[in-house]
């Protein structure tokens, strides 16, 4: 199963193939920013990959709207549309 790791804290987690990367941060704990519980609209959940970008779902055009209409940078992934698919490590602009 799959471990993300949370930046700076070192927290990990194990999830599921598959499991959302919002998911995976609240299970971890961690408190994760969204005004719209995670219905792919306010974008806030957005998280940067340390590691293992690789190891996440494909971005959707929906995603990469929603990127740059906050003007995050397109590396950035929206936490509530992101599925893990092997290890990573990602952070925020808020932990």
């Amino acid at each position: 199963m799959p471990i993300v790791t949370f930046l700076p804290s070192g927290k990990t987690v194990e999830v599921e193939f598959g499991t959302l990367l919002f998911d995976a941060a609240r299970k971890a704990g961690l408190p994760v920013a969204s005004s719209c519980s995670a219905d792919h609209v306010c974008g806030r959940c957005n998280m940067q990959i340390a590691q293992g970008k690789e190891n996440l779902s494909n971005p959707t055009l929906e995603e990469t709207k929603l990127l740059q209409r906050d003007k995050n940078p397109i590396s950035d992934r929206i936490s509530c549309m992101t599925r893990v698919e092997g290890d990573c490590s990602v952070t925020t602009r808020y932990w």
